[in-house]
């Protein structure tokens, strides 16, 4: 098929990637040249600009893409006021279920030019995707929100309204599945997971540590409006489309950015500290005694270790030179990622790191979060030695001397653990019980500093 997709924005260059990487021809518009120019440098699948509100423009660009030649268009572009609380308006406060069929009649201009250009499309033979509120990388208003103590439980009894989101990429499929199985007709796009805010939130509160936020009254000038509805998405499942992400917790669990982007956008605004969780965290390069001392300090503090590696094996099922053999090193960085996320909302543990888990940006936001982090430093020479009769080092192997890998590695890691880490302990002259109790003692004041 030949797609033209009008917004190359969250939802819409997604679906352009998923068209393109399924063998369509796609043609993607943005509003200005500069972001056409910008997007086509990243991007297999053709870029064009267009104004789609200037007559002019749309004819100029129909001349010169062939529009006759088309098989299907996409209208992507963002109101900046979407969701389905656009379409499905005031009338549905009471918790009742909405589907396709139910009243949509908004009350806002916005909402009536998007009802009109449903029926447009309707009219046209088309498709019409209802999109419940959109979260994915970068994007999740609900967890910055909390994580910002700007979050609240908004009416309803103290239980809040109720919240209907689709993770983009399942947005993005949904688009797609409407366009190349040529459905037509109005479709809710929703996951299967519809929650109130308070057992979102309480949920939230517990994986991230922070404070259950207060009740509120709605906010009557708030963007979207209030409601307090569940969005069906049965029409759209029963046309044979699935979800990769069927609740937002689900996809907190399994997108390997979700999370981690949110997390690292708090941070990167500072307004507010990131939260920390009581949890100590050792990293270091391979051999500078991360699993010895860790064990020590849990013994000594009463806390359980934990080890990445071991839980990669364990979830593998397979040992980390099998994992390098058979997924390369790639492979193993999505299960370290993996094995990082699923601590999220551990606490009283100490947690010894793989040497290359903070190589991975991903990684560095939960990282920060999950705790206080020591930086367990000795030189590449004692590092070798150390290492020297252990055959589970898959980065090791090879020609390169250890010691010169090591080096190397060192270089490149430096950086990232000196960023990264709440303290340094160069072990060389330091035995595993000294180390430890330096550990433990330097968490110990930091914790405390925390709870003033």
């Amino acid at each position: 098929m030949k797609v033209l997709i009008a917004g190359c924005g969250f939802v819409g260059e997604r679906a352009a990637d998923q068209l393109h990487a399924a063998g369509h021809e796609v043609i993607g518009l943005t509003h200005s040249p500069e972001s056409a120019v910008r997007l086509a440098t990243v991007k297999p699948w053709r870029v064009e600009s267009c104004d789609i509100s200037d007559g002019n423009d749309v004819a100029a660009l129909a001349a010169k893409l062939n529009a006759p030649s088309l098989d299907a268009f996409i209208h992507c572009a963002s109101s900046s006021r979407g969701g389905a609380e656009m379409y499905q308006s005031v009338p549905q406060i009471h918790g009742e279920m909405v589907d396709e069929t139910s009243f949509a009649d908004p009350e806002r201009d916005t909402g009536r030019l998007l009802r009109e250009a449903e029926n447009i499309a309707l009219n046209a033979g088309g498709a019409v995707g209802r999109l419940a509120g959109i979260y994915g990388p970068g994007r999740s208003f609900v967890l910055k929100n909390l994580l910002e103590g700007k979050a609240a439980v908004e009416g309803n009894h103290g239980q809040g309204r109720l919240l209907n989101q689709i993770h983009a990429d399942d947005a993005a499929a949904a688009l797609v599945h409407l366009v190349t199985e040529r459905l037509s007709g109005i479709f809710n796009i929703v996951d299967d997971a519809q929650m109130t805010q308070r057992q979102c939130l309480e949920r939230l509160c517990m994986t991230f540590g922070t404070k259950m936020p207060p009740e509120r009254d709605p906010d009557p000038a708030r963007k979207r409006g209030w409601s307090h509805k569940r969005v069906s998405n049965t029409k759209l499942h029963a046309t044979g489309w699935s979800l990769r992400y069927e609740s937002y917790f689900v996809a907190l669990r399994d997108d390997p950015e979700l999370a981690s982007s949110i997390l690292n956008l708090v941070h990167s605004s500072g307004e507010v500290p990131l939260p920390r969780q009581p949890n100590i965290l050792l990293i270091g390069l391979m051999g500078s005694g991360k699993t010895t001392v860790g064990r020590i300090v849990a013994q000594m503090i009463g806390f359980q270790f934990v080890d990445t590696d071991a839980m990669i094996v364990e979830t593998a099922g397979q040992t980390i030179p099998e994992i390098f053999a058979s997924e390369g090193e790639a492979g193993f960085r999505l299960r370290e990622s993996a094995a990082l996320r699923s601590l999220l909302g551990k606490r009283g543990c100490v947690i010894a790191t793989g040497g290359g888990i903070v190589t991975q940006s991903r990684n560095l936001p939960i990282l920060r979060h999950l705790g206080y982090t020591v930086w367990l430093d000795a030189d590449p020479e004692r590092l070798a030695r150390r290492t020297a009769m252990n055959n589970n080092r898959p980065l090791l192997t090879g020609e390169e001397d250890p010691k010169a890998k090591l080096e190397r590695l060192l270089i490149e890691r430096k950086p990232l653990y000196k960023s990264l880490s709440d303290l340094r302990i160069q072990t060389a002259e330091l035995t595993p019980q000294e180390t430890a109790y330096g550990v433990m003692e330097s968490a110990r004041v930091f914790f405390a500093k925390m709870k003033r």
